[in-house]
């Protein structure tokens, strides 16, 4: 008998509640998910920052370096 079948089988054993735990784990690893996802983008947007203006001037994309900003 399979791991699936086995857990199945006790879910639909009166085990309920582990689907109910499984249900709220779920959606903790969710919202983790998302935050991680929003700390990335921002980790993006200041890294763009950064690398604009460690460009030496004379190579600078005064445009992109504003808009990269504006991000922020």
């Amino acid at each position: 008998m399979s791991k699936l079948t086995r857990a199945l089988n006790r879910i639909r054993g009166g085990q309920g509640h582990e689907l109910g735990n499984l249900k709220k784990r779920v959606a903790l690893l969710e919202s983790g998910l998302e935050e991680s996802r929003r700390l990335n983008e921002r980790l993006s947007d200041v890294l763009d920052v950064v690398v604009e203006l460690l460009v030496p001037a004379t190579e600078r994309n005064e445009e992109r370096l504003a808009e990269a900003l504006k991000k922020l």
